[in-house]
Formats: C-alpha cells, sequence, structure tokens
C-alpha cells in the first residue's frame, strides 16, 4: 500500500486496486456459482451460507448435489476471509478489528433477464446503517467492467456526507425492469462529480459504506460477474436486514 492510495481511498471513498486474484480463481468460483442460478441470473445473496445458498438454488430438488452447494459455499465464505481481502482492510479502513457480516454475488449475465438491471444512486449503508463509517464493501470484478457491460460509478467524496435521505427501494430480486437501489439524495456540490470506474478483472473495488455509488446496464455480449463482501467494524451496530440477515464472520484463520 503506497501513502497516496491510503489517501486517495480516504478523500474519495473508493479505490480499484488491480491484479488482487487469478484468472483461474475467477474461473473456478464463476463456475460454482452459475450452477446455483436460476434462468434469470438473479443475483444470489450470501452464496457463502449453506442454508442461503441451497435455498436459492434453482434447480429441481432431485437435481441438486448437495456437495456442490457444501463446495460453493465454502468457497464464498473463503474468499470473504481471504488473507488478500483480510490485508486490505488493514491497510485502509480506519478500524483495524474488522468481522465479516454478509456477501451477494451479482452475476449481470448477457442477455438475461437481468441485464438491463442499473442500480441507481445509493449508499451501501444505507441498509445496515452503522455509525462513523463502520461499513464497507470489497467488491471482486471477476471479468473487466466497463460502461457498457454495467460497471459502476460513484460520487467521489460524498462518503464525508454520512447517511443521506434516501427511498427505501426494493434491493434484491426486484421486479424485472426496476433499476434497485435505495436511491439517495446527491449534494449540489456533487452532481458534476460522477465518476465511471473501469475495472481490470480479477481486480477489488474498496468502497466505503457511506459512498454514493450505482451502476450502469449491461448492453454488451459480456458478462459482468462480482462478488461484493461486507464488513463492519467490530463491536459495530448493525440491522441485521430482512433479506441480508446479517451475522457475525469472524476473519481469523
Amino acid at each position: 500500500m503506497s501513502s497516496k492510495e491510503k489517501e486517495f481511498y480516504e478523500e474519495n471513498g473508493y479505490l480499484l486496486l488491480e491484479n488482487i486474484f487469478t484468472n483461474e480463481e475467477a474461473d473456478f468460483f464463476n463456475k460454482c456459482m452459475r450452477r446455483h442460478a436460476n434462468q434469470s441470473f438473479a443475483a444470489i445473496m450470501n452464496p457463502d451460507r449453506y442454508d442461503f445458498l441451497l435455498d436459492q438454488d434453482a434447480r429441481p430438488k432431485s437435481d441438486i448435489t448437495l456437495s456442490e452447494v457444501e463446495e460453493t459455499s465454502s468457497l464464498a465464505r473463503s474468499i470473504l476471509k481471504d488473507k488478500r481481502m483480510v490485508d486490505i482492510l488493514h491497510k485502509f479502513h480506519h478500524s483495524k478489528n474488522l468481522i465479516g457480516v454478509g456477501s451477494q454475488f451479482i452475476f449481470k449475465e448477457a442477455y438475461s433477464d437481468y441485464a438491463s438491471q442499473a442500480w441507481r444512486p445509493h449508499q451501501d449503508n444505507f441498509y445496515p446503517k452503522t455509525k462513523n463509517s463502520s461499513y464497507v464493501t470489497l467488491n471482486w470484478f471477476l471479468r473487466d467492467a466497463d460502461e457498457e457491460n454495467g460497471t459502476i460509478y460513484c460520487y467521489p467524496g460524498s462518503h464525508k456526507y454520512g447517511l443521506l435521505p434516501a427511498e427505501d427501494n426494493i434491493s434484491f430480486r426486484e421486479t424485472v425492469g426496476v433499476n434497485p437501489g435505495s436511491e439517495c439524495e446527491i449534494p449540489d456540490e456533487l452532481k458534476d462529480k460522477k465518476t465511471n470506474i473501469i475495472v481490470p478483472a480479477n481486480s477489488i473495488v474498496l468502497l466505503n459504506g457511506n459512498c454514493i455509488h450505482g451502476s450502469y446496464s449491461n448492453n454488451s455480449n459480456r458478462s459482468r460477474p462480482w462478488y461484493s463482501c461486507c464488513y463492519v467494524s467490530e463491536g459495530a451496530e448493525y440491522v441485521v436486514g430482512k433479506n441480508s440477515k446479517r451475522i457475525e464472520i469472524a476473519l481469523d484463520t
């Protein structure tokens, strides 16, 4: 970690870190996740938890191999706790003691029902509602991401404004054609600072939970899978959530 990277993150509320994982790791994880997807390639909540993944597995019950569910959930959990991920947290987050609280896999599969999904500008911390910027996500892009295939954008510096007024919109397996995200108010002085984040495959985008961001539709023939791992400072209070059902996950291996 360079001092410039830390300064950039503290000033802007996000940071792109390249070449964290390998193509082989991405291909294998993507292959594991896809076998559980439904025909629409809807997002999968908490694939790192066996019971969640089993419940969301779209295959007929007679076709589900429990060993595959175990393999995928164990792999997803190992990524959330991976030393590379934990090292990033320790280097950039203001709290050195963190715990995992959940994860989500978003396929953004080309030509799928959810390819048109474009997240409205929102703050991830709207959902757990932690204080003092305790909530942070590490987002692994398994493939290259640009505006054409649905990359994310953000409003640099928006994390400094705390939680902003927002709509309480459905943000998980919403009706096809409806854009998710509990859209928040964007301060006037930030409206012209919208920044697209162009992400090389296997990079991590570190996001402060209060950084306003959203995403574009996938209008290409390229899928844009990503795995979002969520963390809070140890001891922080947070909302468990109806869909997320956040739990404390120790990061020590």
